[in-house]
């Protein structure tokens, strides 16, 4: 089944807010920003192994890097009333 452009906007304007609730209320959040940031040190430090692994242990790093951290997820646009879709 192929949705029409102007129904696959409507249904990204429907969605997006839960989208975004869905992801603050995720606990995996937590884990796929920490090895993000864990990623980016280990790139910035030089210190990746041939095998894409890291050679520091960012323990006490990691952590102190993502408190000073504070992402948010927004719509672009505000998404029109679903009552109106």
């Amino acid at each position: 089944m192929t949705l029409s452009k102007e129904t696959l906007n409507k249904l990204a304007d429907a969605l997006v807010l839960e989208v975004i609730e869905h992801i603050y209320q995720n606990p995996r959040k937590h884990n796929v920003l920490y090895e993000l940031v864990s990623d980016a040190i280990c790139e910035k430090l030089g210190n990746k192994n041939d095998d894409g692994t890291c050679s520091f242990d960012g323990s006490y790093l990691v952590p102190a890097v993502v408190d000073r951290l504070q992402l948010m997820i927004v719509p672009q646009v505000m998404p029109s009333d679903p009552a109106d879709l």
